[in-house]
């Protein structure tokens, strides 16, 4: 395999095969390619991953987005020569990341029992819907369908018709449980010498983000916020939102002060808290959004409920460097969160180089693999890459 790029990340001695489709594995190979590591996504043939086309509109925006920093390698891992390129290319890798149906990689001969006897300190991480066992381990689905499963959709509107989220939401969870599974069976490796399988389930990390509201379900069912004047979302006078979060004392009391209704002040949560909340929405359709995040701001528990195109000119967002060009002065990209030893946006993204082409380092990573030109162009020719 080639030589990774120069990088001072953190995860800079790790090579990662990307056999993954779409969302779960893009998100997943992402943020370990920002951090340092050497990704190469394994595509097919004249069609490559689904990230490429999974835009409505001409601009391929997530294709962009989520595989920069990213080589690319043309496989056809229906050909048995493709497969055994997979093979040798496992050699030298320090992670698999798939997202095949469970079993679908074993039926071809190239599962994680026997990629791992080419390389026994292969992490291997699987990243599927429900999990690779249970009774819904086989089955399809999307981003709608684990937030549904999971219990997390009906808890972003309870009680009310349940929202279609117009972004993915579950599938970045499991791609991160995905990076911390790998991440733990690299660090335990360093002790075993052997590496091991991650599991990674979207529906069960979507879960996860809703641990206190099941636990709540299942010992104490009439529990719940419910909607107070100090925890809600209010539109303004321009047509903008603004988040309230005003529940400490301190800030209700600030909130109360800069709406000027001191009669609130005393107000007791969850006591008439129909008549408080109309109170305070009339006060905030007055004014336009930007007036109130500036005052009382935050100190009154006021925040704004930005769209993605403001992102582009939030002070904080800037401060921290937290959209960035691509090196050579390239589009805009959304930086690395994980951010180590005072490092901004920029300096913790690693994964600066544009979303690479179909196949544009086919030919030298199968060279640094021990491929000769020839080799190359008889594997082209056979269909194999």
């Amino acid at each position: 395999m080639a030589e990774a790029a120069e990088t001072t990340g953190a995860l800079a001695h790790l090579r990662v095969l990307d056999l993954t489709r779409l969302y779960p594995g893009a998100f997943c190979t992402l943020l370990l390619a920002d951090l340092g590591a050497e990704v190469v996504k394994l595509e097919a043939p004249g069609f490559g991953d689904g990230m490429r086309s999974a835009d409505l509109g001409d601009f391929p925006a997530a294709h962009l987005a989520l595989n920069r920093g990213k080589r690319s390698v043309t496989l056809n891992l229906k050909h048995e020569q493709g497969r055994d390129v997979l093979r040798r290319l496992v050699r030298d890798a320090d992670v698999v990341v798939e997202s095949q149906r469970p079993g679908a990689l074993d039926d071809m001969g190239i599962g994680y029992d026997e990629l791992r006897a080419e390389n026994p300190r292969l992490v291997w991480c699987s990243i599927t819907g429900f999990g690779s066992t249970g009774p819904r381990a086989a089955l399809p689905g999307h981003d709608m369908t684990y937030l549904g499963a999971s219990g997390l959709l009906s808890q972003l509107a309870p009680g009310a018709t349940p929202p279609l989220p117009d972004v993915v939401l579950s599938v970045p969870m499991g791609a991160l449980t995905a990076v911390v599974g790998i991440l733990a069976a690299v660090a335990r490796r360093e002790h075993t010498g052997e590496g091991g399988r991650v599991d990674a389930a979207i529906t069960e990390a979507a879960t996860w983000a809703i641990s206190d509201q099941v636990v709540r379900a299942a010992h104490a069912p009439h529990q719940s916020w419910g909607a107070f004047a100090a925890r809600n979302v209010y539109r303004c006078a321009d047509g903008r939102w603004v988040t309230v979060t005003a529940t400490e004392p301190r800030s209700w009391a600030a909130l109360c002060a800069a709406l000027e209704v001191p009669d609130l002040v005393d107000h007791v949560m969850t006591v008439d808290e129909d008549a408080a909340i109309t109170r305070l929405a009339e006060v905030f359709a007055r004014r336009p959004a930007a007036d109130w995040v500036r005052a009382p701001g935050l100190a009154g528990g006021v925040g704004p409920v930005h769209e993605p195109a403001d992102l582009l000119d939030d002070d904080q967002v800037q401060a921290r460097r937290g959209v960035v060009p691509l090196d050579g002065d390239g589009p805009a990209m959304v930086a690395n969160p994980v951010r180590l030893d005072g490092a901004d946006g920029r300096d913790a993204s690693h994964a600066r180089t544009p979303a690479p082409d179909l196949g544009q380092h086919t030919d030298e990573v199968l060279a640094a693999a021990g491929y000769s030109n020839d080799d190359i162009a008889a594997l082209r020719d056979a269909g194999a890459i």
